[in-house]
């Protein structure tokens, strides 16, 4: 008894210890971003809301990725639904801007439970990973050929609020949301739900014997994860005062995919870091040489073949590896 109280204080101020860590991490990442912005120009405060709201849209990715151990090859389906459905309600339904937002993010949230229910009716990783990747190559095709959105030239507008038309206030608002945004992600991460939701990552099929809907857990992910990357395109469209067909690609759901290869899809701040690599691989290398993809993907290559669990990796998953590497293996008997 004794014992397991000890095991129990133990695990407690780990998770103390952790939490502390997170907090001083979020609060660096916070400060420094403003302190930057505060002595930063028009083009650069750009890029700084660039790099934030895909910080927020990779963190959104990694709900169902790497907590929830799915394959979202399509998460740009509600990254760019979002933009678009608020432009269109703006330029032509003529609703106003408070009126769009939630509009547009209740759009997104239904279209997220049908996809879900879709997507997830076999409750296979592979089916899944698929069926999301057809149904963004569809969607993307769609828009392309739509004059109603304005095919591949994109639909824009006055998409900013009124309060914030300028680059610098734009950007402040942004970098508000998305931080109450990744905020409450992280207080996702540590419920009770996503340890259930870790659990049919780790072994779905003994989640279903001890009685879990699994489906449904995996259901209610896809849809927080929509929710956050809708949060994340309607930003986004803001920025760009307008929609445009690359927000709903398939080359923006694989960055978000990489960011969290890159970072670390295993660790909450992984995918935050590897936002910022690929979005500054993405806007500023061009600037310096035209073969900027090829150097996306000789790191894509090197995190897969060297370093899986990306550059900021879990402290408990490296505990789990330290503790097996000093177990000692049994040798087969001789017969």
């Amino acid at each position: 008894m004794n014992l397991n109280l000890n095991n129990l204080g133990i695990l407690r101020t780990k998770d103390f210890t952790q939490k502390k860590r997170d907090m001083i991490m979020g609060i660096f990442t916070v400060g420094a971003i403003l302190i930057v912005s505060f002595f930063s120009s028009d083009p650069v405060l750009d890029f700084l809301c660039r790099t934030v709201i895909f910080m927020l849209f990779a963190t959104a990715v990694n709900i169902i990725l790497g907590f929830g151990g799915l394959r979202p090859l399509g998460q740009a389906t509600f990254f760019g639904f979002a933009a678009y459905a608020y432009v269109f309600l703006i330029v032509r339904a003529g609703l106003s801007v408070y009126l769009a937002l939630p509009l547009a993010l209740l759009l997104t949230v239904l279209l997220a439970a049908f996809l879900g229910v879709l997507t997830l009716r076999a409750n296979d990783d592979l089916v899944f990973a698929f069926m999301n990747m057809g149904i963004n190559i569809l969607l993307w095709t769609t828009v392309q050929k739509m004059q109603i959105v304005g095919s591949d030239t994109g639909l824009t507008g006055a998409t900013r609020l009124p309060f914030a038309m300028s680059t610098r206030a734009n950007f402040y608002v942004c970098f508000v949301v998305c931080t109450v945004c990744v905020i409450l992600i992280y207080y996702f991460f540590h419920s009770p739900f996503a340890t259930t939701l870790k659990g049919t990552r780790e072994n779905i099929q003994r989640m279903t014997f001890i009685g879990y809907n699994t489906r449904n857990t995996r259901l209610t992910a896809y849809m927080v994860s929509a929710f956050f990357c809708g949060i994340a395109g309607l930003l986004y469209s803001m920025r760009n005062m307008g929609a445009f067909p690359v927000m709903i690609s398939s080359n923006t759901s694989m960055d978000g995919l990489i960011m969290c290869l890159v970072g670390g899809m295993g660790s909450f701040f992984g995918p935050i870091l590897g936002a910022f690599i690929i979005t500054f691989i993405n806007v500023e290398l061009p600037i310096v040489t035209q073969y900027y993809q090829a150097v996306l993907g000789v790191i894509t290559c090197l995190c897969v073949l060297f370093l899986q669990g990306g550059i900021i990796r879990d402290k408990k998953v490296l505990d789990l590896e330290e503790r097996s590497e000093k177990t000692p293996r049994r040798e087969k008997a001789d017969v």
